[in-house]
């Protein structure tokens, strides 16, 4: 299982960044081998990885799966706003909102305060 989940992830990455290279050369399949490849981490790989964190739960508090559960969320949220603008559809802006949002006033204060406490203990 782990070994899938990396290779999806690598392989996802590496069409995304090659997506991502082939629209600034302006050569044909950039966008969509860009889309596929941040669709692919996005709601293939990020849902893996929350399965494994979420099986190994055993030490982990509250806040840390809270934290983790809001940064997962916000993700795929802007993951699928980024693939909204890109396809020209109705409520990027929306869900592009909702994941920032998400990820400024849920993820960086828990991660901030996790980061606090263990550096005071």
């Amino acid at each position: 299982m782990k070994m899938l989940k990396f290779i999806i992830g690598l392989i996802s990455t590496v069409a995304f960044s090659l997506g991502w290279v082939f629209s600034i050369l302006q050569w044909p399949g950039g966008s969509e081998l860009s889309i596929w490849g941040f669709a692919g981490f996005a709601f293939i790989y990020l849902p893996m990885l929350a399965v494994d964190f979420f099986k190994s739960t055993i030490k982990r508090t509250k806040v840390e799966r809270l934290k983790f559960l809001f940064g997962l969320v916000s993700g795929i949220l802007a993951g699928l706003s980024i693939i909204f603008k890109l396809w020209h559809l109705q409520g990027a802006d929306i869900l592009l909102m909702v994941g920032s949002g998400l990820f400024i006033f849920g993820f960086l204060p828990l991660l901030f305060f996790t980061m606090f406490k263990k550096s005071v203990s």
